[in-house]
Parts: C-alpha cells; structure tokens; sequence
C-alpha cells in the first residue's frame, strides 16, 4: 500500500453500450491510468482493474463485503443470492450444503451423461451443415445439466434460460420486469419444494438444499429459494459464453484449431487459457465495511467496488504478452473464477462442460467456420457472452439414425 492520492476520477458504466463494443480496450485504458479508480455512474463506485488490487480485495473479506449485493447496481431482489451474496463464517457453511455435488469426483461421475447430452444436441443439427452453436449447444447443454442436478425437468430449460439470461443482461433497463421475471423462477422453485415435500427428499441437488443447516439451523423457506435461485442464475449463463468466446477465438486461429483437433491433450490447458484470455464473467462487486486505503486510494465505509476479473486476467504485471491467446504459456493463477472464499463453487463443472463441448465440436464439426458477426448480449458488464454464433461446416452423421416415421393408416 501506498501513501494516498488524489481519489482518481474516471468516466465509466461498466452497462454501457461502449463498454461492451470495447470492453478489453476500455478496461486496459483504465488499468494502465488508475488500477483503482472512482466513477460516478449508478451513484458512485470504485472500479478495480489491476491484478493486485482486484485479487487482493477478492482475499480480504473482511474489508470488502459481498453484502448486501454483488452487483452494480444492486438487483432489487429483496433477499440476498446465496451463497454469493453471504460473508464468511456463514459462506463456508453455505458453501458446504452443496459442496458434494461440485466436487472433481462428483463431476467426474457426470461426464458421461454430460456427453451423451451433447451428443443428441449436436445430432439434432449435425446433418445440415450449419446451426446456431450458440443457441443450440452451448446454451442447452449447461442449463440442461444443471437442471438435471438440480432434479427439476430439463425439457423446459428454453423458458428458463430466457428469464436467467434477462435477469444477467438485461435487468438494469426494466426493473418491474426484472422483479416479475424472478418471481416466476421463484413460483417455480417453490412448485418444485412442494413436491419434495409431498414426495419425500432425494439426491439431487434441490433436495440437498431442504436438507442444508447453518449456524446451527435448518435453511428458512427463502433462504431455499434463494439458494436454488443463484444456481439457477450461475448454471446456465457463464459457461456457455465461455463457449462461444472460445470458438471466435478458434475461428480466428486456425493453427491453434488444429492442434486442438490433432491433440485433445492440449484441452487442459487451453482451457485455462480461454479463461484468462476470454473471461466471461467480467466482475462482480463488494461493499468497502469502514474507511480504509487501498493501493492509494482512500476508501469509505459504504462505498460500491467493482471488482473486473477479465481485466486483471490481462494484466502485463502479471502474465507476459497478456492480450495474445497462447496454450503454450506456464500455468498462471487466473481470476476467471475468483480466490477465497467465494471461488466459483461450479468451477470443476464449468472446466468439464466446457472440455466436453469443445472436444464434441473438434470431433464432429472440425473444419466449422463462423458465418457472420454473432450477436452479444448488448450488457457486457457482468457477463461478456455471446446470444448467437452461426457457424457452418462440413454435414456430417447422427450418432443414432432418426427413427423411422411410421405410415399413415386408414
């Protein structure tokens, strides 16, 4: 720490339109002027682009809350996201009612199945030559598999997906509709508490939740909700736009496609580097506890930060050449998922179905090329992720033939 400076001001809205047109220009603008600055949008908040300062804060929990919320603005959900929006000592606890099912393990038990979901999704478009890869495989794939997890019915993952991706990119533009979105996803957790209640609990993740206790107590009914309610938010969102970052990426690069093609053995570590290169959730926030300075600046009880992963993940203090996309580079410790206390509880099955997608696509669409521009969500200051994809490729074979439609009978 240093002795502190004049607070540095800066123009910036993480929601802006500019932002997510340029998003990695604006934030290595802001890293190379003022790793920690201040801006006035949404009412006043820090924003943290550096590797040291954004790391340091994600391990300091007791300065920098993740009450009462992790976003910018706050959301107007009432109730905390749990365990997300939670501080230690109760975040482990909470962490630890659905520990189990996140688990390398436990993840590895469900690859198979997570493969053979992307094989039926890639069979239904396979044979034509072209498809959305954006909407028809790395969207359904996540939220299918959580979904699963969860033991709720995955047949009706397109209504979900539609209110998970409002509430993550669109609900600074409408907050009635954002409130009224929510509150279907919370009528449909609540039918699903219901039937466990009726039914009797199982091993699925829902089920693990009604279970879950902490500081000595049993989960309140909202505490449930919520809890259910961010993994709703967390599983179907950040891995498909980790996908479709990835395969512009592959689009661009083709001697990097073909060594992926050549040798799946290098997936470990592109995927660590599509992470860092291409983060898809961009930051999330803190609340500064008392008057305190940091890096030199002097921060106040009260005050918003935003703490910006992708920006830090392109640090040149930290990682050599940080703009290139290179599998080859050392391992670096990356802040796609966060450190400390609140690192992504999903991160061993975020890495599996972003593994199992990709090598999906390089074994059965490994000569694709993206066909047009794409279309990002127009809010890139949470999660920088791509709606459509189009690609086209070479037709290749279902897995299984289509069954044959059986004759008309009169």
């Amino acid at each position: 720490m240093t002795a502190t400076n004049p607070r540095a001001e800066v123009e910036f809205d993480h929601h802006s339109a500019d932002f997510c047109a340029r998003n990695y220009e604006v934030m290595a603008d802001l890293r190379a002027r003022c790793p920690v600055a201040h801006t006035e949008a949404h009412g006043g908040y820090w924003v943290l682009t550096g590797y040291e300062p954004v790391e340091a804060a994600l391990r300091d929990d007791d300065l920098f809350s993740s009450r009462p919320s992790v976003g910018i603005p706050a959301s107007p959900i009432p109730a905390p996201l749990l365990p997300i929006e939670s501080d230690p000592p109760l975040t482990r606890e909470l962490r630890a009612v659905t520990a189990r099912h996140f688990t390398a393990n436990a993840v590895r038990a469900l690859e198979p199945t997570i493969r053979e979901m992307a094989g039926e999704l890639v069979d239904e478009f396979v044979e034509r030559g072209e498809c959305d890869i954006a909407a028809e495989l790395a969207t359904p794939l996540p939220a299918r598999t959580i979904l699963a997890m969860l033991g709720f019915a995955q047949h009706r993952w397109p209504e979900w997906v539609d209110c998970v991706h409002f509430l993550m990119h669109d609900r600074t533009t409408d907050e009635a509709r954002t409130l009224a979105t929510a509150g279907k996803l919370f009528a449909d957790i609540a039918e699903e508490v219901g039937r466990r209640e009726a039914n009797g609990l199982g091993d699925d993740l829902l089920s693990s939740i009604m279970r879950g206790r902490v500081e000595g107590r049993a989960l309140d009914p909202l505490e449930v909700s919520m809890y259910t309610f961010t993994l709703f938010l967390a599983g179907m969102d950040t891995t498909s736009g980790l996908v479709g970052n990835a395969l512009v990426r592959l689009d661009e690069d083709q001697d990097l496609r073909a060594r992926l093609v050549a040798d799946r053995g290098l997936l470990p570590a592109a995927t660590e580097e599509f992470l860092r290169h291409d983060t898809p959730v961009t930051g999330l926030a803190r609340t500064v506890t008392r008057d305190a300075e940091f890096f030199g600046q002097h921060l106040r009880a009260g005050d918003p930060v935003l703490l910006m992963f992708a920006a830090a993940n392109r640090d040149s203090g930290f990682v050599d050449r940080p703009d290139e996309l290179d599998v080859d580079r050392p391992r670096v410790r990356h802040l796609a998922f966060g450190v400390g206390e609140h690192r992504c509880l999903g991160a061993n099955l975020a890495t599996v179905l972003f593994q199992v997608m990709l090598d999906e696509i390089l074994t059965r669409l490994p000569d694709f090329r993206v066909t047009g521009p794409g279309e990002r969500f127009p809010d890139a200051g949470e999660t920088y992720a791509l709606r459509h994809l189009p690609v086209a490729f070479t037709p290749g074979r279902r897995r299984v033939p289509r069954p044959a439609r059986k004759s008309a009978t009169v």
